[in-house]
């Protein structure tokens, strides 16, 4: 009798369904029809409809002459899975990069492609990144819902009277607003959440992007289109605009000095908003950087300051399976929370090793993990926002250095909750663990 194969995790889902990016069907049908023949095919199917039920982002292949080691991650973190074969991974790889538009023959240049994903009624973007490596060929596979599934703030995780904070300043008149984030951390899902939370209704909004580098469609935003193939440069795209007299300019990407300049203007003069975004670790960091981007415009920037927002993102616990325990009074002190003020946080349920697993007659009674997070303990992730409100005294400090320290310590003197102080709370709400903390931490 034949020995029985063990079954592969791509064998165990519904393989999702695969939309090359061609723009003439016929072709595109044609490519499916070719690459089906492939063993390939439904291998990689599987593998990727397994990584969406996972929740995994991004799927990490690393090809050795041995195996294709594989890792999702999910909620940020890594996850190590069972390898596949060396000739299985060659034949997903090979399938996943013809769909994908990029050339399956070549296993050294550094490649990109992309290729459209269905899974029932879930549509997904797979970008697909190949380079060689020594042992063999990395891959990375990210995984990009369609549709955005966060649309308000306070669904990221911004604290009510923070959100009323941000929502005044981005609704004012002759300020500008600079968002942050370090990269891979969520910086565009918060841009477009804050869009969505700007008052669009009674007022012009004017957007400045790149046409190789477009953002996804914000209801009663205007997107000018500059670069690529539109041989329109950015400042005479500022220039024309400014013509129509909008209310807000946008810039999902720092622009040169001269397109600020112009639009700087426009704060003083007619009393206009400008939202920027950019890169950043943390808000005042990414505010240092601005200015020092734009130093002939740093004057005006810093006087008309009205918010710099900044943003982690961290793991949320699972409500289903979070364990509760009564901070000691040492851990409340060194948190900086008042005796009394909580009286539980929260962290991850970890099962005992599997030897403890017992009933109360001792038998062995291994613990199901957890439903609603497959005993990871976390689910989903949560980000934790500072807010950074200029005084008198923080402006006057900008324009003198760029000391990191020094203007931190100025903002705190004149209130600012910093990101660790913003973090502890999020602790304090029950919303993520000390560990999380200081795994996110770990990474600056």
């Amino acid at each position: 009798m034949a020995e029985q194969q063990e079954i592969q995790l791509w064998q165990t889902v519904e393989p999702v369904d695969f939309s090359p990016r061609i723009e003439v069907r016929s072709e595109a049908q044609a490519l499916l029809v070719q690459t089906r023949q492939g063993v390939g095919y439904a291998i990689g199917g599987g593998q990727l409809a397994h990584a969406i039920q996972s929740r995994a982002t991004h799927m990490l292949m690393d090809f050795t002459k041995a195996a294709c080691a594989i890792r999702y991650q999910v909620d940020g973190a890594w996850e190590q899975l069972p390898p596949l074969e060396r000739e299985i991974g060659d034949a997903m790889l090979v399938a996943l990069k013809q769909l994908s538009l990029m050339n399956a023959t070549d296993r050294r240049s550094t490649q990109t492609g992309k290729l459209g994903l269905k899974v029932a009624k879930e549509k997904f973007t797979l970008t697909l990144q190949s380079r060689g490596t020594p042992t063999g060929e990395q891959v990375m596979a990210r995984i990009e819902p369609d549709k955005v599934p966060f649309e308000r703030m306070s669904e990221l995780g911004m604290r009510d009277k923070q959100l009323e904070q941000f929502k005044e300043k981005l609704d004012a008149h002759g300020n500008s607003i600079l968002i942050t984030a370090p990269k891979g951390e969520g910086l565009t899902t918060t841009w477009n959440c804050s869009m969505n939370a700007a008052d669009k209704l009674v007022r012009d909004f004017q957007a400045f992007e790149n046409k190789d580098a477009q953002e996804p469609e914000v209801i009663n935003i205007n997107a000018n289109l500059f670069g690529g193939d539109t041989d329109v440069a950015l400042p005479a795209l500022v220039k024309s605009a400014i013509l129509k007299e909008p209310d807000v300019l946008i810039f999902p990407e720092p622009p040169d000095p001269e397109s600020m300049q112009l639009a700087v203007a426009q704060i003083k003069k007619t009393e206009k908003q400008i939202y920027a975004r950019m890169v950043a670790p943390t808000a005042m960091q990414g505010l240092a950087s601005y200015l020092a981007r734009y130093k002939d415009s740093a004057a005006e920037i810093t006087a008309t300051l009205g918010a710099v927002l900044g943003q982690r993102l961290v793991r949320r616990l699972c409500d289903q399976c979070k364990v509760g325990y009564e901070p000691t009074p040492q851990l409340l002190k060194q948190l900086g929370i008042p005796a009394g003020r909580v009286a539980m946080l929260y962290q991850p349920f970890v099962p005992p090793p599997i030897e403890q697993q017992v009933d109360e007659n001792g038998r062995p009674a291994p613990i199901e993990p957890c439903s609603a997070c497959a005993g990871r303990g976390y689910l989903g992730r949560i980000a934790i926002f500072e807010l950074l409100i200029p005084g008198d005294q923080l402006r006057a400090a900008l324009l003198k250095t760029q000391d990191i320290n020094q203007l931190n310590q100025v903002a705190k003197n004149e209130g600012h909750r910093g990101m660790q102080a913003e973090a502890v709370l999020t602790v304090a709400r029950g919303l993520t663990s000390l560990d999380e903390l200081k795994r996110m931490f770990a990474k600056r």
